[in-house]
């Protein structure tokens, strides 16, 4: 008996055991189909005849000790033999119920030597139905060289093969099932993370079952992934994972794959979200954490980037890019840095860009979601330089633009727009979006330059004044809030008087924000403003 190592047990124990072992008995017996088999017995008798149909036994003695037997009356062969097959069975996978399992040992062929720090807090048993497998109650599992908390679960799994149930020391792990489980992720220690699959976290196939994934910003939360279900597999010359949840409302899926090509790792991630049509896939070579010529392609709705990239120390630069959708289409370069601070800094040069469409589509939004759009997230801290050689629009205004923007701290500070009117002149716009959590306030500066007075009157149907100044200064803010514009200063020649800028902001608000942004680009409603703003000044 000490080779199975028992346990010594009080009677209640015991007799709570073997009541809980008759139930999964009679559970194993419900689940069986006797009908199902039934048929496949009288399946194979079939084949058997078919297949040895020419085959004389009676040569045989075989045929002889048949004949002896008595099938139809012996109860050896039809009861005790099934019977004797089944109890086996059974006693095969139940008699390590008695073992004891040792939690140190378990913890080690979950955790490995990984710089993971595993502790079962709860039970440690051993369970044959519906499989023989180990059974743990609350794990905890740590990033033990950073103190970092990487996941707990209520319910873990440690399925087991078949053979050598009898022997405790070899028993074999096939599979780890993780239920209810909780991961915190900060996205702050990214690489602690990314060290796991490099160092192969675990060398069985793990399942993650029913858990969440919680994203944080050292200690502020960001998102969360609901309902997760993972499987994981960490090969010798590959990783694999996919991860199916609930992140926004909508149907996430994440695949990642990393194998070993001619002594090269390549890395292979796709990131779905099915009701927002979001699609990203990125394939790359690393090198000793340098990226080198990675391929990136995202399709987000009708927007479509791809390109080429490189990555070293946190810092993602864009090589090469397009990018495309039914408003823009250009090219994205520039860097986008990661740690210890997210930062950009980008070139977004377009082709063309269609600004009627873009408009309609910001008309198309409710009051409150047109609102959202000036409202910055703080995180959101870099610069872009933004151009079009060719914008469209009903009226064929501007021809095309140029641009410096920054973004510090939830605002946007517009270093440079330059807008090109063609044979019109030009026009320079300076100034700042400043947003807080009750107002959003565009001030600005503005220089307009008429290089052809005869166009410029005929274009906006002014045709009772024979010259117009030809450089205009207007200063002023813009509440995009709710949506007033008020003028602090206009010049050209000589400064308007208090009295004509009070009149002209007047009109604008009334005839071209009299219903919110509707009309704000309206080019029918611009010309009745700048006819009456003009006689007033006259």
């Amino acid at each position: 008996m000490k080779y199975f190592n028992i346990k010594r047990y009080k009677f209640s124990t015991v007799r709570r055991q073997l009541s809980g072992l008759l139930n999964n008995i009679f559970n194993i017996f419900k689940l069986i189909n006797f009908k199902k088999i039934y048929n496949y017995f009288v399946a194979i008798t079939n084949l058997f005849k078919k297949r040895f149909k020419y085959l004389d036994l009676r040569n045989y003695n075989i045929l002889n000790i048949i004949k002896k037997i008595k099938i139809k009356r012996n109860k050896f062969l039809f009861f005790h033999l099934p019977a004797f097959i089944i109890l086996f069975g059974l006693l095969y996978v139940i008699i390590p119920i008695f073992y004891i399992y040792d939690k140190t040992s378990i913890q080690k062929i979950i955790c490995g030597d990984n710089n993971l720090e595993c502790i079962v807090k709860g039970k440690l048993s051993y369970n044959f139905f519906p499989t023989p497998r180990l059974k743990i109650t609350d794990l905890i599992i740590n990033i033990s060289s950073n103190n970092i908390n990487l996941l707990t679960a209520k319910d873990v799994s440690l399925k087991l093969s078949i053979k050598n149930l009898l022997v405790k020391e070899k028993h074999k792990i096939k599979k780890i099932i993780i239920n209810n489980f909780e991961s915190n992720i900060n996205l702050k220690k990214l690489k602690y993370y990314n060290n796991l699959f490099e160092k192969k976290m675990s060398s069985y196939p793990v399942v993650f079952k029913k858990g969440s994934v919680v994203l944080y910003d050292n200690k502020k939360y960001i998102a969360e992934i609901h309902d997760v279900n993972m499987v994981l597999k960490l090969l010798k010359d590959s990783s694999e994972a996919k991860l199916k949840g609930i992140f926004l409302d909508d149907n996430l899926t994440i695949n990642f794959n990393n194998e070993i090509k001619d002594n090269k790792p390549i890395t292979k991630i796709e990131i779905k979200m099915k009701n927002l049509n979001f699609y990203t896939k990125v394939n790359f070579l690393k090198l000793n954490k340098i990226i080198k010529n990675g391929k990136f392609l995202i399709r987000f709705d009708k927007n479509n980037i791809s390109g080429i990239f490189d990555y070293k120390d946190d810092e993602f630069k864009i090589i090469k890019s397009n990018i495309r959708n039914s408003f823009i289409d250009g090219k994205l370069l520039g860097k986008i840095i990661f740690l210890p601070y997210f930062d950009f800094d980008l070139d977004l040069n377009l082709n063309s860009i269609n600004f009627t469409r873009l408009y309609n589509h910001f008309l198309f939004l409710n009051v409150e979601k047109q609102k959202k759009l000036f409202k910055i997230n703080n995180k959101i801290n870099g610069k872009i330089n933004f151009s079009a050689e060719k914008v469209y629009s009903k009226n064929n205004l501007v021809r095309s633009f140029e641009s410096r923007i920054k973004f510090y701290n939830g605002n946007v500070k517009i270093e440079q727009f330059l807008i090109n009117l063609g044979k019109l002149g030009a026009a320079d716009l300076l100034g700042s979006i400043d947003n807080d959590k009750e107002s959003s306030n565009f001030k600005f500066e503005s220089n307009i330059f008429v290089d052809n007075n005869k166009k410029f009157l005929s274009k906006f149907g002014i045709y009772n004044k024979d010259k117009l100044s030809s450089n205009l200064f207007v200063k002023g803010n813009f509440d995009l809030e709710n949506v007033r514009l008020n003028f602090y200063e206009i010049s050209s020649e000589e400064n308007f008087n208090t009295d004509d800028i009070n009149f002209i902001e007047s009109e604008f608000n009334d005839l071209i924000l009299e219903n919110g942004f509707e009309n704000l680009f309206n080019f029918q409603k611009f010309k009745v403003f700048l006819k009456s703003a003009r006689d007033e000044k006259d």
